[in-house]
């Protein structure tokens, strides 16, 4: 009952529908770098499986392939599940990043930036 009412608060708080399409990815922060699994991704941010468990509010870079090329995304970590991975939100996107964005999700929403 607690997780199923701590994961309707994180529902509660996103601002974009999140695609949930798998792909490998990596990311880098204070606390390392490594690959990981993307298993969803949105306009506003994303999760990452992976074993590290860095810090909420730590900086990191999010890797995506999107559009046959490498996009650099960075962000904050506002959410960790230790064991299984985190959450990131993205910093302001700049034009590269929605057009890689825009490849994997579509036409951002109008109200979105």
């Amino acid at each position: 009952m607690v997780m199923q009412k701590a994961m309707q608060a994180v529902d509660e708080r996103r601002r974009h529908e999140r695609l949930a399409k798998p792909m490998d990815g990596s990311w880098r922060g204070q606390s390392g770098a490594t690959s990981c699994r993307i298993t969803d991704i949105s306009w506003s941010g994303c999760f990452l499986e992976t074993l590290t468990v860095p810090s909420i509010g730590e900086a990191t870079v999010v890797t995506v392939p999107a559009g046959g090329r490498i996009n650099e995304i960075p962000g904050q970590i506002v959410y960790v599940e230790r064991g299984h991975g985190f959450a990131v939100k993205f910093d302001k996107l700049t034009a590269d990043q929605i057009d890689a964005l825009t490849r994997l999700l579509g036409e951002p929403p109008t109200w979105a930036f």
